[in-house]
């Protein structure tokens, strides 16, 4: 085993160009440190291609014996899971892992390990947002869970029952029942309020934003392909696209393609596919954001344009889309009524997960000059700047993190594999 190292870093090398990596990059700059951002351009990474939720609601974590139930139950076309047969070999052997994840002593230590970091998680959003001066990326009127079914009362009534960490929960009242259908062609029978959530108001602009104050504190961003990290008792040495860069310390957070980058250490990532769809909404939606739970789709505003999302799709990274998904979730578009003003523009994208559903956070054991920051699943979004906070402090000052996001848990002679 390598020894610990005793002195923060002076300069550290942050390999990826989503939320993590931002954040991370710019908490490490302003803290001091000379960091070099290392991203190829991506227009539309999985950071920008969701719902935009802050969802400090779910704080358990999805490794459990009753989401495996919903593969058979919610299996695409029926839902909004699915299996890419394709590529099998893919999702086969994280699938096993995964239902390893499910023991009982697992799924405490990963629902507690979890809900400490969504009890911080809008705290460090609005830090974030005071530190960029745009209070404006962030808003907190909280997001609303429709149901249309025979049962939704009784949905409703288990969401207010049901334990949601830090968001706090209302039923919707008959006027705003009412105010939603008026405004659907499908009309909605039970509605739940989750406070203490939020939503960002535009993904691209958080991205932006975030990159542009990296580089005013003094950051450096190449433009590059990470291809190989060789590492030392000394330093760390990259091989980029545009040449080699050595570091006291290296983040990497490079979503789905992280384990090609880590040969020594297992690293059991599956490419968990998410699809929406984006249309300009003509200036008639003036509604809350909404998730239709029935339908598994979440429906956002970002300023004059709409966004669907839907589904969990387990497959390789580089395997081809399914239209199939996108028309179907044009048609829940269509059967809702919502207004529809111009083309849709439709998007993939895959999130980075690990078969426990928590994140890879901290050193390596046996390269503690490497920092582990992927695997955030769909929760990257929410967890993007709290995972900087605590891996800053991690970095710099040695602070402790949970076993339960060790990133040698994986390994078989790791001692969180058992």
């Amino acid at each position: 085993m390598t020894a610990a190292l005793t002195s923060p870093p002076r300069s550290v090398l942050v390999l990826g160009g989503g939320i993590v990596a931002r954040t991370c990059s710019l908490r490490l700059q302003e803290q001091g440190c000379a960091v070099t951002l290392v991203a190829e351009p991506d227009t539309t990474p999985p950071s920008w291609g969701n719902a935009g939720h802050i969802a400090t609601e779910q704080v358990q974590v999805l490794a459990r014996l009753a989401t495996a139930t919903r593969v058979l139950s919610d299996h695409f076309p029926r839902g909004p899971v699915a299996l890419d047969w394709r590529n099998f070999s893919a999702w086969l052997p994280w699938s096993f892992r995964f239902l390893h994840a499910c023991l009982p002593s697992t799924v405490r230590r990963g629902d507690a390990a979890l809900r400490g970091l969504m009890l911080n998680a809008l705290p460090a959003w609005e830090r974030l947002t005071r530190t960029l001066d745009r209070p404006d990326l962030l808003d907190l009127r909280g997001v609303v869970k429709l149901w249309e079914g025979p049962d939704a009362e009784q949905k409703a009534a288990a969401a207010l029952q049901a334990d949601h960490g830090p968001s706090t929960t209302t039923g919707l009242e008959a006027g705003q029942i009412a105010a939603f259908n008026r405004a659907l062609s499908s009309p909605v029978k039970a509605g739940v309020h989750f406070a203490g959530t939020a939503h960002i108001t535009s993904p691209r602009d958080v991205l932006n934003t975030l990159l542009a104050r990296f580089i005013a504190a003094g950051g450096t961003h190449l433009s590059a392909r990470a291809l190989k990290i060789d590492h030392s008792e000394e330093s760390v040495r990259v091989s980029t696209s545009q040449g080699e860069l050595t570091a006291d310390r290296v983040v990497v957070a490079c979503g789905v393609r992280s384990g090609t980058l880590l040969p020594d250490v297992a690293v059991p990532l599956v490419a968990e596919r998410g699809y929406h769809v984006e249309w300009d909404h003509g200036g008639q939606w003036t509604l809350p954001n909404a998730v239709f739970e029935d339908r598994a789709v979440v429906v956002t505003r970002f300023g004059t344009r709409l966004r669907a999302t839907s589904f969990v799709e387990f497959t390789r990274d580089a395997s081809s889309p399914d239209p199939r998904k996108w028309e179907q979730l044009e048609a829940h578009v269509h059967s809702l009524g919502l207004p529809v003003a111009s083309a849709f523009a439709r998007w993939h994208g895959s999130r980075p997960t690990l078969p426990d559903y928590l994140p890879a956070l901290g050193t390596f054991r046996h390269a503690p000059r490497l920092v582990a920051a992927y695997g955030h699943n769909h929760l990257g979004l929410t967890l993007g700047p709290i995972t900087a906070e605590i891996l800053s402090a991690h970095i710099l000052r040695g602070a402790p993190l949970p076993t339960a996001f060790s990133p040698d848990r994986f390994s078989l002679t790791s001692d969180f594999s058992k």
